[in-house]
């Protein structure tokens, strides 16, 4: 059944994000600066050679490449073969997992000033919850800047679910119930990280 949910939520988001760029087509350009005179690409601010914009810019790459990791060596077997991850894989998902949440929380540190929701974005995502029409693009900063924190939230259960699960005293059935709030929570984690790079991407190449 996960395989089955992973391969069908893969799909959608995938498909989604490539009807979205033929629907919506942009012409690529300069990377746009924010309002405060800082970049929003990838944790970069204005000033690329700062000490702080390159750290954020590690932080980032850090990041994703160590999410790229564990998502190849926690799902792939699992969806192209139906085996569940052991051996050297396994191995190499538990070393690459604290990099992944120290850089995730050194990304929060980085981008969490720049992603906050503004009175303009508090009253957008009003507007939306009651269902007002509203121009897509008045909604693209709210829509990577809520990516980024849910993004951020499911970093929580996926790092609680697999360090309670290492403690004998949960037992079978809740090893297996912190199992699969994991998987869950880590596949929902990549779907939003897709649309968080895509919605990213398109606002700042506009």
């Amino acid at each position: 059944m996960f395989s089955i949910i992973s391969w069908v939520s893969l799909g959608l988001v995938l498909t989604a994000i490539a009807l979205h760029w033929l629907a919506s087509p942009l012409r690529l350009s300069k990377p746009r600066v924010s309002d405060g005179g800082s970049g929003v690409w990838w944790g970069f601010s204005g000033e690329t050679n700062s000490n702080l914009a390159k750290f954020n810019r590690l932080a980032c790459m850090v990041a994703l490449a160590s999410l790229a990791v564990l998502f190849v060596t926690g799902f792939g077997g699992r969806l192209l073969f139906g085996e569940a991850i052991h051996g050297y894989t396994l191995m190499a998902h538990v070393g690459i997992a604290p990099v992944f949440v120290i850089s995730a929380g050194a990304v929060v540190v980085g981008w969490g000033y720049r992603c906050r929701l503004n009175g303009e974005d508090r009253q957008r995502l009003a507007n939306l919850l009651r269902l007002k029409v509203a121009n897509p693009n008045d909604t693209s900063d709210l829509g990577w800047k809520l990516t980024f924190w849910l993004a951020m939230f499911l970093v929580l259960p996926v790092s609680l679910s697999m360090i309670l699960g290492m403690f004998q005293f949960f037992g079978t059935h809740g090893q297996e119930f912190l199992l699969a709030i994991h998987q869950y929570t880590a596949l929902a984690l990549v779907l939003v990280v897709l649309i968080h790079i895509h919605l990213l991407f398109r606002r700042c190449c506009a």
